[in-house]
């Protein structure tokens, strides 16, 4: 189901990222920074489940250009795919113990789940501004992933 997830996670990224850029001015740094916080909270969560540091300084920085956002992305997608390709019961139900969650130490499936939640809810943010500002976002449900990539 997580590899399902989080490749649907990634389509529905570049989805939504194509529309944005496609719509003259919907690039904007409203915008630039909801895609941002998306893709931080997916290196975030990657980097804690790995035991990885993660530079909270550099990683602030909102990109300008959205060949930089892009690439953002791309690497988190990449980081995102090799890690669930590995993924066994042993490791989906390891407790995550990461400073900034102190007191709360969830299974590893939980945060998993989190990442994928919060890019949706991010997501249908975006596509809300983005039809604001008289963009057209594409259809990004995991139900017509599953329908139109035959994928699951």
């Amino acid at each position: 189901m997580f590899s399902s997830l989080y490749t649907h996670l990634a389509w529905a990224d570049d989805a939504l990222f194509n529309a944005i850029t496609a719509h003259e001015g919907a690039f904007d740094a409203e915008m630039r920074q909801w895609l941002h916080h998306i893709v931080v909270v997916q290196r975030f969560f990657l980097s804690a489940i790995q035991g990885r540091p993660f530079d909270m300084e550099r990683e602030k920085l909102v990109p300008e250009t959205a060949g930089d956002m892009q690439r953002l992305f791309q690497e988190a997608h990449a980081d995102n795919a090799a890690y669930i390709s590995r993924l066994d019961e042993k490791e989906l139900s390891r407790s995550l113990v990461h400073p900034m969650l102190k007191e709360f130490q969830p299974p590893v499936r939980d945060v998993l789940m989190q990442v994928v939640m919060h890019s949706e809810h991010h997501r249908a943010q975006c596509a809300m501004r983005l039809r604001a500002m008289g963009g057209k976002p594409p259809l990004s449900d995991y139900i017509a992933w599953v329908r139109d990539t035959g994928k699951r």
